[in-house]
């Protein structure tokens, strides 16, 4: 054998040693890379966003890691930022479940591993290792229990997002009591799964004949609330106090050949109130409520002839009633 020919042969023998010493080394020491998971992220900060698919791979790879080989990555993991709160959902062996983080108190540096943290946390809870066969050797085990159900996402969850209604309003104001009809648009914004504070704003109008005279009001206000609520399944039932403030034109006519001059007046309104509203949600993003309100004037209207007596008065206590339709996002 030639010197040349003897020198390959040992460079060869010293790769394959090399190699071979080598390969339990760098799996003991996990060198692989995290494979990349199929994650979405929609409406998050330019800082959290570039970073959170490489996070989220890294930390469900290494909850895979710590936890057994048999745990199945998720199929899909999606993240949405709405102001200050990130919503995680994640889709695992045809199962879907979600949840929520603050990040208001966080730092943008920090806030996408925290996200990156709850989402493995999230696989975590969905997942469980499937133990392997037992061993033709193996004494017979007893029997194991069954794993627990998956539950999907819970069908309330459009109760905890933003949400904007509009709907068909009647009010039944003043004194006489006349019914009112109008539009009602209104904003939700939850903080959490009980409490949902509430704005809207009202426009009502009526026609109609009081004492000496043919009347006509309009209405235009406000109003803030806060409510309560629970939900069951895709009912939420939800009450709470507040308070509307509001403009009225209280017009009056007077019939032909009368001596009575019709005049004008316009001043605010307004008092507290209560409201109670059912909300059922035929679909994720959709919503259909009721609502009903009863307050009391506190802040008065009225319009008089001759400056002493009434024709009619926004005074005392109302009611009203409000059909609504609106989407969450």
């Amino acid at each position: 054998m030639s010197r040349a020919a003897r020198s390959r042969g040992w460079r060869a023998a010293a790769l394959v040693l090399a190699w071979v010493a080598a390969t339990p080394a760098a799996r003991a020491a996990g060198v692989t890379a995290a494979p990349e998971l199929p994650v979405e992220v929609n409406g998050c900060a330019d800082e959290i966003a570039t970073a959170l698919p490489s996070l989220v791979s890294l930390e469900i790879d290494v909850l895979v890691r710590e936890r057994g080989p048999t745990r199945a990555p998720p199929e899909r993991i999606a993240i949405r930022c709405a102001g200050a709160t990130a919503h995680i959902e994640v889709a695992l062996a045809g199962a879907r479940r979600a949840s929520s983080l603050d990040l208001g108190a966080l730092a943008p540096e920090h806030a996408a591993r925290a996200v990156a943290l709850a989402a493995a946390e999230l696989v975590d809870a969905m997942s469980a290792p499937v133990p392997p066969p037992p061993a033709a050797s193996a004494p017979l085990a007893s029997p194991l229990a069954p794993p627990s159900p998956v539950r999907d996402a819970p069908s309330g969850a459009s109760a905890r997002r933003p949400a904007v209604l509009i709907g068909a309003l009647a009010e039944w104001l003043g004194q006489p009591r006349q019914a009112l009809w109008g539009l009602r648009l209104a904003l939700h914004f939850p903080v959490g799964a009980v409490v949902v504070p509430a704005l809207s704003l009202d426009g009502s109008y009526g026609d109609f004949a009081s004492g000496s005279a043919q009347v006509s009001v309009r209405t235009l206000g406000a109003a803030a609330h806060v409510y309560l609520g629970t939900s069951t399944g895709k009912l939420r039932f939800a009450a709470g106090p507040g308070a509307r403030l509001g403009w009225a034109e209280l017009r009056g006519e007077a019939p032909a050949g009368s001596p009575l001059e019709g005049l004008a007046l316009s001043a605010a309104w307004g008092g507290p109130e209560l409201r109670a509203r059912v909300a059922y949600a035929p679909f994720d993003a959709g919503l259909l409520g009721l609502e009903l309100g009863a307050g009391l004037v506190v802040l008065p209207v009225r319009g008089l002839v001759d400056g002493n007596a009434r024709v009619y008065a926004i005074e005392g206590g109302w009611l009203s009633a409000c059909a609504q339709a609106g989407i969450a996002w």
